[in-house]
């Protein structure tokens, strides 16, 4: 039930990003300050942010290729989350309270963990890792080649994206020297596409987890054409892609 629960709230995570994407593709509006204008930089930002979390739904619920391989992911995981709350500071009571609750989860949860085959067969240097937080063992470019993607989406363009969301020079200067509207809209017209990728390949890996949605989506030729289509151009390479 807990990893059901997960899963809907990490695939409604990716549904919120793509969403906002969309809306702060079509401009930003301030009535109350009499101001609109175009951000590439959010738009960027948060595109980056919906790729990393259909990289993790995939990682951890799709790529085992067993049950123990999922629930090692998804502990480790899990218990990153309570690691990473522990460092953060509370004064309210409520968050006293959430944090000991929580704390009291990490022993038996480290303990399962400890106790799955999966881990039992990882380098130690990987079991310490897992035990620290560290839920990853890949970086986001090998789990996006993994998920199908071809380099220049899971290499290049990720880099790109990351540039924005770390406040690179390059992000700043692009900015500025994007002084009309159409060029600062080809800023973030790739990163638009990759949302798109990511949301076929999120479509189709939540219908690997849940059979039920696969049967839906059947139902809907003409989306389920779509979804390929979309998979098809995040697997193949730009100039491929440009000369169909």
């Amino acid at each position: 039930m807990a990893i059901c629960i997960l899963t809907y709230r990490l695939v409604s995570k990716f549904v919120f990003h793509a969403a906002s994407a969309l809306y702060l593709y079509r401009s930003t509006s301030l009535p109350e300050l009499g101001a609109s204008f175009f951000d590439p930089g959010s738009v960027n930002v948060v595109c980056r942010a919906a790729l990393e979390t259909f990289l993790v739904f995939h990682y951890v619920f799709v790529e085992p290729k067993s049950d123990q391989d999922r629930d090692c992911r998804y502990m480790a995981w899990v218990l990153a989350g309570y690691r990473e709350r522990l460092g953060f500071p509370v004064w309210s009571a409520k968050g006293r309270a959430v944090l000991e609750r929580e704390a009291c989860l990490i022993g038996p949860l480290t303990d399962r963990l400890k106790a799955n085959a999966t881990f039992g067969g990882l380098p130690p240097r990987h079991q310490k890792k897992l035990l620290k937080g560290e839920w990853r063992l890949r970086s986001w470019t090998e789990i996006s080649r993994s998920a199908g993607l071809h380099d220049i989406n899971a290499k290049a363009f990720y880099s790109y994206l990351c540039g924005y969301a770390h406040a690179g020079n390059l992000s700043v200067l692009q900015m500025r020297q994007a002084d009309t509207a159409e060029s600062q809209r080809t800023l973030c017209a790739s990163s638009m596409t990759l949302v798109l990728i990511a949301m076929a390949n999120m479509v189709k890996s939540y219908c690997a987890v849940f059979p039920n949605a696969m049967v839906r989506l059947d139902q809907e030729p003409d989306r389920a054409a779509l979804v390929e289509v979309w998979m098809g151009v995040g697997s193949a390479a730009l100039k491929d892609v440009l000369n169909e």
